[in-house]
């Protein structure tokens, strides 16, 4: 697939996630739309290109939208875009602040554009459909490689009603065939499902060089069009999935059709299991030992959009903790792939040395929509996990870690004074990719812990962009630096000055 369309996808579903009131600000900053920015080849500049040629539309919707027909840059557009929303991923003192009306509105009149410039395939379907042909291709991970394991599937419709089957393993040999004959209205009804799909919103999305599926579809003119896409996209018309459909027109529960027979992962539960024996200082019941049973359970459930996390740490003590998060933990199953997830492990060798006093086991339970549930045990150690563990937990230890313990537990809010009268603020600041601190006076009281301000340095005090680390109240008579020798911040930083060349 041409990088034009890459982008226009893109634009597409970014539009639609702006757009969309339902759509969480953690969804808009998280690292996915830098990501796929960079993967398109868009630079992130913090806006210096676009700002020296439309000025003040590279952050203001009012004039972004008076300037929004000019721009045919492709790749000037993408940049704006990704510097943008980096501003709020990395710098924005609060990142909730993409979720406010003029931001929102400016990324929405961006991607617009975007998805206006990058355009769409003229190669649309036309006419009545006759036939299809369609080749199903799906690779197989290492860990459930197989001769038997069906690498190819080809489906030939016919809009007489004839249905052809055939798959094909790795070396090329048949190992199913399918003939049969169905009422021609249910051939015809599945047909000019796909035909009204790919006369749609189509996009070709290539993910992978195997995991796809190429289709010849002819109409009743005899004109033939070519599609091609990756597996494990979901077809959808009216509600109804198309591959599904298929399944059922041909009596095949395993067919890969479109989306590569995709399931859904609804829920992971992961169990923790360590017991330790501890030598006692008195034999009691004739044991020389105790024995400590610790267990944790943490559950991911998309469907209730929960992840609760169990510590059992003895008799009468239990740790609990639940996070409920609309949009959020449906997101984090998003990535995950059903076919691919937790499939291959190492495993201890035979001549592993085990502790005698403590073992360390663990369980993991999956839950499909529709396959049946999957089980996983093993030690709990780096061999005999699943080789994506850490990748896994990693990603949900942070986004559990993102929401911390809340303010009152928090030093910098409950250890705040107030300023008194006659003192002076002084701001422990420090410079970018540097160590020391420097203090600066402030005669702003809204500056705060963590704020971004522009202060004059060196001795041509040019302004520079630096971070606030501390804040400390002090009269003359006390200044750790005469007050006449100390610097002053010239103000905090506006989203602006990201963007003219300050920042990094």
């Amino acid at each position: 697939m041409s990088r034009l369309k890459y982008i226009h996808d893109f634009a597409n579903r970014w539009y639609e996630k702006f757009g969309n009131p339902k759509t969480k600000f953690i969804d808009l900053v998280g690292r996915r739309m830098g990501e796929e920015c960079k993967n398109l080849g868009f630079e992130m500049d913090i806006g210096k290109a676009f700002f020296s040629k439309y000025g003040n539309a590279v952050s203001n919707y009012i004039e972004l939208n008076k300037v929004i027909d000019e721009i045919d840059d492709i790749d000037l557009l993408g940049s704006a875009i990704f510097s943008h929303w980096r501003y709020f991923n990395h710098w924005a003192y609060d990142a909730e602040e993409i979720m406010e009306f003029e931001n929102i509105s400016w990324f929405l009149i961006a991607l617009s554009r975007l998805v206006v410039l990058s355009g769409k395939d003229s190669f649309v379907f036309e006419g009545i459909p006759k036939n299809i042909s369609l080749v199903s291709n799906y690779a197989f991970s290492e860990s459930h490689y197989d001769i038997s394991n069906e690498v190819k599937q080809v489906l030939n419709i016919n809009y007489d009603g004839q249905l052809e089957f055939s798959a094909f393993n790795i070396v090329g040999d048949m190992t199913r065939e399918k003939i049969l004959i169905v009422e021609q209205s249910k051939v015809e009804y599945i047909l000019n499902s796909i035909a009204k799909y790919l006369q749609g919103d189509f996009e070709e999305v290539s993910k992978s060089n195997i995991d796809s599926w190429q289709m010849r579809i002819t109409n009743t003119d005899g004109v033939v069009y070519n599609y091609s896409s990756s597996l494990f996209e979901n077809m959808v018309i009216n509600g109804n999935d198309i591959s599904n459909q298929i399944r059922e027109l041909y009596e095949i529960d395993d067919l890969y059709v479109f989306d590569g027979n995709k399931d859904l992962i609804e829920k992971i539960t992961i169990e923790y299991f360590r017991q330790t024996k501890i030598k006692t200082d008195e034999i009691i019941d004739s044991n020389e030992y105790i024995t400590w049973n610790y267990n944790e359970t943490l559950v991911l459930d998309k469907l209730e959009e929960n992840i609760e996390h169990i510590q059992r740490i003895g008799t009468g003590c239990i740790v609990t903790r639940n996070f409920k998060i609309e949009g959020g933990v449906e997101s984090l199953f998003e990535e995950l792939n059903e076919n691919t997830l937790f499939v291959n492990i190492v495993g201890n060798p035979s001549d592993i040395l085990e502790n005698p006093n403590e073992t360390i086991d663990y369980r993991i339970t999956i839950d499909f929509e529709r396959k049946t549930q999957r089980i996983i045990t093993g030690k709990y150690d780096k061999n005999d996990l699943p080789e994506d563990w850490e990748e896994f937990i990693e990603n949900i230890f942070r986004f559990m870690a993102f929401y911390g313990l809340g303010e009152i537990f928090d030093p910098f809010i409950y250890n705040k004074v107030k300023r008194r009268e006659g003192q002076y603020i002084y701001c422990s600041v420090k410079f970018d990719e540097g160590y020391k601190t420097y203090y600066y006076i402030a005669d702003d009281d809204s500056i705060d812990i963590g704020d971004y301000v522009i202060v004059p340095a060196g001795a041509e005090n040019l302004e520079n962009i630096v971070k606030v680390v501390n804040i400390e109240y002090f009269y003359e008579r006390e200044a750790p630096i005469p007050i006449e020798k100390t610097k002053t911040i010239i103000r905090k930083c506006i989203r602006e000055d990201f963007y003219d060349g300050t920042a990094d």
